[in-house]
């Protein structure tokens, strides 16, 4: 794997990609490995009516780059934080953390629309409005990569899932002919 400041190739789709998410809230970073294109899904700290809230929503596509060959591959990466702090109206105050995370290849849709008092400000408002599609990031990257001439090849993480899904439907097969042999043959 080449970094992707050796070599031209690299650089040239990088700033494809980067003028592709222009005016969106996606962002380019640059990796040893390539390149990672991430989006702030949900960043917002607000007030319900007892507690005090926070989410954190992160999705990034890690695109690892082969300099020689033009080849690509597209690791997605979900992560999302939940907090809320705050007591009931009967009850002691409490803490609650919720942690997600998923790499590989994620397909997700989610829209969320929440209103509440915003924590700095104390205006009433929407602090979180968005709706998310985890393919928009992919196509970007591969229409820019096309553009390029590049190809896409399977990452190590959905290489690996094939590889278990495959074998799981082999054994799956050769207990199930076994057990059907066994009645056949009494």
């Amino acid at each position: 794997m080449t970094s992707p400041s050796a070599g031209s190739a690299s650089q040239e789709l990088i700033a494809a990609v980067r003028e592709a998410v222009e005016g969106t809230p996606y962002v380019v970073e640059e990796r040893p490995y390539g390149f990672d294109l991430t989006i702030d899904i949900a960043d917002a700290q607000w007030y319900t009516l007892i507690r005090r809230n926070g989410l954190q929503r992160v999705f990034t596509h890690e695109v690892r780059l082969q300099e020689g060959s033009k080849r690509l591959s597209i690791t997605d990466v979900s992560q999302s934080v939940r907090w809320d702090a705050g007591g009931g109206v009967s009850g002691p105050p409490s803490l609650h953390v919720e942690k997600s995370f998923q790499r590989g290849r994620v397909y997700q849709y989610s829209a969320q629309k929440e209103l509440g008092v915003d924590a700095e400000t104390g205006q009433l408002g929407t602090p979180v409005d968005y709706t998310f599609r985890s393919g928009e990031g992919r196509a970007l990257v591969r229409e820019a990569a096309k553009r390029a001439g590049w190809s896409e090849k399977m990452g190590g993480e959905q290489l690996g899932a094939v590889i278990v899904a495959g074998s799981v439907v082999v054994i799956g097969v050769l207990v199930g002919l076994f057990f059907l042999i066994r009645a056949l043959l009494g």
